[in-house]
This record gives C-alpha cells, structure tokens and sequence, in this order.
C-alpha cells in the first residue's frame, strides 16, 4: 500500500487553482509518460497506475474534477503543456549521474569550447559539460582574422592541424586621414612562436574547434540555452538549460560562462554590463574580390582609420579565393552621440574599397555586434563558484577588437588553476587564482591598447602616427604588435615614441634614412 503525503497534495492542489477553474471545467487533463514505472505505467490489463496517478486522484479529487489521463512521451511533455494537450504534468526529473558535470560551460564558441578542451587533456577523467543554444556549424559575426595567440593555444595541446591548408596573410596595411597609408609585413612577436595571420570564417573556425572538444570526449549539447542556476549550501549549483522539446538539469561543481557579449549568465550575477565609452558597435559583411589581391600585391589585412567613420576603423580582410569579410566598428558613445547609421558606415566604406580600385560583389551577410573592451571587466561575485571567460567577461583588446585569443587563453587559465580541486571546498580560490592570473598577464597590454585606441580617435594623432611610422620601422612594429601580440607601453616606449612625435616629419625621415 502507497502511503501518499496529503499535505503534498493539497499544495499541488492549491496552486492550481489560479489554473483551472471548477465551474468552467468538468476535467482535469493529466499528462504523463505512462510507461515510468513505478511511478505512471499501465497493468497487464491496461489499468493507468503508480505514484504519480495516485497524486493525480487526490489532486481531482480536492479540486472536485474527473480525470482524464494523456499519455506524452517525455521529450514532447513540455511542447504539448504549452499547446494544451493536457492541464498540468505529474512527473520528476532527477539529477542522474550522466547529468552530473564537475564543470559546465555554457557557450561552444572558441572561449568556452577551448576551456573544455584544456579540462579534458589536465585531466581525461573529468567530466565536462558544453552547451550552446546553436546548432554548429553556425555563423557569428566577427572580422575572422586569427593571429600568434590563437595559433599558440591551439598549439599547446597540438590542435594547430585545424589550420591545415589555409592561405596564410602576410602583411598589414593602414590607411588613415588625407589617404596617409602603409604597408608592412608582419613582425616577429616577442611572446609566441608564430607570427602568421589566417582569416578564416567563424562559421568553420568555431565548428573545427567544437569538434575537437567532442573528440576530446566532452559532452556537449546542441541548441540548448541557459535557463538559470541556484546555489546549493555546499557550492555546488544546479544549472537549467532547455531546447524546444525538454527542460534538463544539471549538477556542477564549476559553471563557466562562455556565452558572448550579451551574456545570460553575467546578467544572472548582476554584474553591471559595460558603459558605453567601454563598448564598440561594429557591423561585419562577406564579399567577393577578383582584384583585392591585385590591388595589394599579396595577401594583406587592411585597416582604415577615421576615414569611413570619424574616430572609429573599418577592416578588409582576405579569406580562401576571392572571399573577404568587410567592416566597419565605432564607440557606441560615439555612435549615439553622433545618431549613426552602421549600415551608411558600411556602405560608406565599401565607396572607399571601390575608390582603391577593389572591385566589390555580392554583398551578402551583413550583421552588427556589440564588444565590450577590456577597458572595464566585471569584479567576480564570490558567493558563486562562476567564472566568466572571452566577451561575457569583458575581454575584447579596446584598439583591434580582437576577442578570440584572449578568450581561449582564459578558458585554459581557468582550467589550469581549478582542474585538480573540484572535490574540495578551494574551488572558489582556484577561480580567484584564475582572474588574478590573467589580469596580471593582460593588464598593462590592455591599458595600452585602450591608450592606442584614445590617439586613434583623433584625425591629427591618426595622420602623426602614420606619418611616424611610415619612417620608422620600430614605431610600426610596436603598432602591429599591439594587434597581434601582448605588447605594452614601457617608459622606454612612451619615451621614444614622444620623441618621434615631436620631431618635424623631414628630419624623423633623414634620420630614418642614416
């Protein structure tokens, strides 16, 4: 004999009465499994028993309605809750052990994949848990180009192989005010082993990385978002995701926030989102080029600067045959300051392309994005064991808008410092070690390139630094470097650099010749 709670009931009971109404309905629809025993399932005989049709009687029977029972495969359950199959569902979900993650991620972009990747080879064991609310391959909006850093956290656990059989960039060419311009080959970096340039679509680049965490061994989910998350009293948290079809949830030891510049997660925390002097809006399109490389004479990344837009930079960079991705980004300060348009912007720029000569066809994939610099992160919420990596964490470089390096890089360093201490209660210290790690690592870089991009905003320093670095080789290295590398201003920089500005422009050049 089943021993059922009453007090269970009669709170199930009142609930739904804000739902359903007595005098205007004669039965109260039931949906459930019907083959979960032993909880709903059916006799030998076909008779609808167990512990959920036991609950369902004493809720009918306190609201004064007949039952009327609809058997619903689990994954449909919800759907046909939501179109009115059935009044309500008695059923459970539990937390199994194949929902059971010691570390959650949520966003499969090269942030989040990237960190469970860096899980899986410190240690195999772990189980890790991805989910992103695209299916993959899926398209995002970005400039494409990946540099040293990107290709040194691939390299670190010999994923470089992606790369294969991509056409490598080989330069970057400038152009600002008064069509001041430069071209230069790309420098060696201090800090990586590589300095080569790809640009390859987000599209196949994000979808090459994902599937390098399944090979991994990671458990990822497909078109799932995320819901919510509680705390539990010994920091553990359950995590809510859904599709179209199911609600799952998990249990984790650590949930990562991977999931972009309009993060759920961070907004969950109630960590302020960046002002808008700290953000960028840029808009990105693909076109085809017969001529680019023509026009060039290689394969080069081109940057302009205050020339489409006024104190903001446009992109035109060379993928795999005649394809390029195109853009322009300003300062959303600026840009609502100003009441801009970011679609003039864009045809705005593809005029200047076409007044270089390029010939420009089917424009097609034009989408705006949002980047939150570097220039202010969030301050982590110790009451959770949370970490946020890449855009939702406020890590873009503030002078290239380059995003995907810093992200992947925080996805390890996450991992290397908490991966050996899930089961213990210095969880949240292993996050802190993280944040101060790569704040460490980043900060001088980031504050100079937030610099950089303050004398950038400005048409005289634009045309200066051009100018500067037309003739002197050191000067456009360092530049170049902040796009690629993780160079920072010293003294010694700052020092040199003054002085160059100061010199008249005939004599810098005499003395660049000597």
């Amino acid at each position: 004999m089943k021993i059922i709670n009453r007090s269970l009931i009669i709170s199930l009971a009142t609930l739904l009465l804000a739902a359903v109404n007595p005098a205007s309905a004669q039965k109260l629809r039931v949906g459930m499994e019907c083959t979960y025993a032993p909880f709903n399932f059916k006799t030998a005989d076909g008779v609808l028993t167990g512990y959920d049709v036991d609950v369902s009687k004493g809720v009918a029977e306190i609201l004064g309605l007949d039952l009327e029972y609809v058997c619903q495969k689990w994954d449909g359950m919800i759907p046909a809750l939501l179109a009115n199959k059935f009044d309500l569902i008695i059923a459970s979900m539990s937390i199994t052990e194949k929902r059971k993650k010691k570390i959650l991620i949520i966003g499969a972009g090269p942030a989040g994949a990237n960190a469970a990747i860096s899980y899986k080879n410190l240690n195999p064991d772990l189980v890790v848990g991805l989910v992103d609310k695209s299916i993959f391959p899926r398209d995002k909006s970005c400039g494409d180009a990946i540099g040293p850093g990107v290709i040194s956290a691939l390299k670190r656990f010999n994923n470089e192989h992606i790369l294969d059989g991509e056409p490598q960039v080989v330069s970057t060419t400038l152009y600002g005010p008064d069509n001041i311009g430069i071209q230069n080959y790309i420098p060696q970096v201090k800090n990586k082993d590589d300095s080569i340039v790809y640009v390859i679509p987000r599209i196949d680049l994000d979808n090459r990385i994902l599937n390098l965490a399944k090979d991994e061994g990671v458990d990822v989910y497909e078109g799932y978002s995320f819901v919510d998350f509680t705390s539990n009293e010994d920091k553990s948290l359950n995590v809510k995701i859904k599709n179209d079809n199911e609600d799952l949830e998990f249990l984790t030891k650590i949930l990562v926030g991977a999931d972009g510049a309009n993060s759920r997660i961070r907004k969950k925390l109630k960590y302020e989102p960046n002002s808008d002097w700290h953000k960028a809006i840029a808009i990105r399109a693909y076109i085809d080029s017969p001529n680019y490389l023509e026009i060039f004479n290689e394969r080069t990344l081109m940057f302009e600067i205050n020339v489409s837009a006024d104190k903001g930079y446009a992109w035109a960079f060379p993928s795999k045959g005649n394809l390029l991705n195109i853009g322009i980004g300003v300062p959303v300060s600026i840009f609502k300051k100003d009441k801009l348009d970011i679609n003039k912007l864009l045809d705005n720029f593809v005029l200047e392309l076409e007044g270089r000569g390029v010939v420009v066809e089917n424009i097609r994939k034009q989408k705006s994005y949002l980047l939150p610099f570097a220039s202010s992160r969030p301050k982590r919420n110790k009451d959770f064991n949370v970490a946020l990596i890449g855009d939702a964490s406020s890590m873009i470089n503030p002078m290239s808008g380059e995003g995907i390096f810093y992200g992947m890089e925080a996805g390890y360093l996450l991992a290397k410092n908490t991966y050996n201490i899930l089961d213990t209660e210095a969880i949240s210290q292993g996050i802190d070690r993280y944040e101060k790690e790569f704040t460490k690592r980043f900060r001088k870089h980031y504050l100079s390139c937030a610099l950089a991009r303050l004398i950038l905003q400005s048409p005289f320093m634009t045309k200066r630094l051009l100018r500067v670095a037309s003739n002197d080789q050191d000067t456009i290295d360092f530049v170049v470097e902040l796009l690629f590398d993780e160079a920072y201003l010293t003294i010694k920089e700052v020092v040199k650099i003054a002085y160059k500005f100061l010199l008249p422009s005939k004599l810098l050049t005499s003395l660049s010749k000597n």
